[in-house]
């Protein structure tokens, strides 16, 4: 039943079109006719739809207008089959396409005014407000502009062509770049697995001189146990001497000789003990440590130091860029005394400190008499009186008195430097845990701490 009223609605609803696809679509399927047949009342439908529809059905009647009929009554309908075959093999006609009309004359627009830039009617023609103006017809109007964009066109398809060239050309030089880039990090690779053999095989060779120099250093301690004897044996007979030439005359002269005799082969033994240990601290030479050829594998590239004023002791100046330092002999009392501060001892550090990597920086010496150069830890002790030696969080070397010092946890180890340097390269690679000096203009090495570093370290200073 639903089947049927919406045929019947449907059909109602086509026949008010009066358009050729009305009259040859299906009122039940809605698409055009398979096969069409008319009924005894003279409406067409699909054979198999219109079948279909009265299939079950007690009586057969029109889907749209209800009158009786019968599938033996249903004829064959070859001029709407033709119709609809010639409707699908040339498609439906386009509708005759509507022209724009003026908006106050409601007439077509057929003129396009040159002056004002618009399309216009006849009845526009007229008006004062396009009179004497020059007029082309919509055709003419359309094809001079086609011609001026197609002028345009050329310049755009030319900078297209010049673009895209450009294009592949950065595209060829980006994929030399990122073959440039493999290349180098494969060499760098390669040259830091060199780098790494040569560390390890040096860090055995250092680690076997510091069992050497451990072995001299009990030989020496030994030496100053020696020392200590003599020096009680001597004080001793210093006393006893005293005490003969308080004796009267006759005793003192009958015990001379003996006393002086005695007193001959023991001085003679003192100093042949006193040789060998000179001896013996000349042969124990100090730490043994990188070569140049060595430190020529130190980065090149240096950073510039910007002090930390917060740090700085009273006494010290700070330039206004901040990178260079001096001593004043004379505190400054409106400075706070903050926690980073040295009160003491005349010392300051960088601002930027270093948790990983490897960073280096060269400091100009050239005329100085006394300076102090190294690294401290953040966590080491800036107040009262300081030690500086890596058990306290200093590593560090020193110049006094025209000698040159490096301030290890074992004392003041002197350092024989043939060259006195104008400019000190300090080098620091906190992974694997060194801190080597060097002088800047020909790199021949001074020194160089070994330490597994834990904690941050700033660049430190002393003038």
């Amino acid at each position: 039943k639903h089947r049927e009223e919406a045929a019947v609605c449907n059909m109602d609803s086509k026949s008010s079109t009066g358009c050729l696809e009305d009259h040859i679509t299906c009122s039940i399927c809605q698409e055009l006719l398979k096969d069409p047949v008319i009924t005894k009342c003279g409406h067409d439908f699909c054979r198999e739809c219109v079948c279909d529809y009265w299939k079950g059905k007690a009586s057969q009647s029109c889907p749209i207008c209800w009158a009786n009929s019968a599938i033996p009554d249903l004829i064959t309908n070859h001029t709407l089959r033709n119709i609809v075959d010639t409707y699908k093999k040339e498609g439906k006609k386009p509708k005759e396409e509507s022209k724009p009309v003026c908006s106050q004359h409601g007439e077509v627009l057929i003129l396009y005014c040159v002056e004002d830039q618009e399309a216009i009617c006849v009845n526009c023609v007229i008006l004062k407000k396009h009179k004497n103006h020059e007029f082309l017809s919509i055709e003419e109007a359309s094809q001079k502009f086609k011609e001026e964009l197609k002028n345009s066109l050329k310049p755009l398809q030319d900078t297209h062509q010049k673009i895209a060239e450009l294009k592949e050309k950065y595209s060829g030089n980006l994929n030399n770049i990122h073959d440039q880039a493999d290349k180098t990090k494969k060499q760098i690779k390669e040259d830091f697995v060199k780098l790494h053999k040569f560390l390890h095989k040096e860090e055995k060779n250092l680690l076997a001189n510091l069992k050497k120099e451990k072995k001299k250093k009990e030989k020496m301690r030994a030496m100053e146990e020696s020392i200590v004897q003599d020096l009680t044996s001597v004080s001793k007979m210093i006393t006893d001497i005293e005490q003969k030439m308080d004796e009267e005359d006759y005793i003192f002269l009958m015990r001379v000789r003996n006393t002086c005799h005695y007193c001959s082969e023991h001085l003679r033994n003192l100093r042949n003990t006193g040789n060998n240990m000179i001896t013996e601290a000349v042969c124990v030479s100090s730490f043994p440590l990188l070569q140049q050829h060595r430190s020529s594998s130190i980065d090149s590239s240096t950073m510039t130091v910007t002090l930390d004023p917060n740090t700085a002791h009273p006494e010290i100046t700070v330039s206004e860029d901040l990178t260079t330092v001096s001593w004043e002999c004379r505190r400054r009392e409106d400075l706070l005394d903050n926690p980073d501060r040295f009160d003491l001892w005349p010392c300051i550090l960088g601002s930027e400190g270093f948790t990983s990597g490897r960073h280096s920086w060269v400091v100009n010496v050239e005329k100085q008499t006394y300076w102090i150069l190294g690294v401290s830890a953040e966590s080491a002790n800036r107040k009262g009186d300081i030690y500086l030696n890596p058990e306290d969080g200093y590593w560090t070397v020193q110049l006094l008195q025209g000698h040159y010092f490096a301030l290890t946890d074992e004392g003041w180890t002197q350092l024989n430097q043939l060259k006195t340097p104008k400019k000190v390269l300090v080098y620091v690679d906190y992974e694997v845990g060194k801190v080597s000096f060097s002088n800047a203009d020909d790199i021949s090495h001074i020194y160089t701490f070994a330490h597994k570093f834990k904690h941050k370290i700033f660049p430190f200073f002393s003038p």
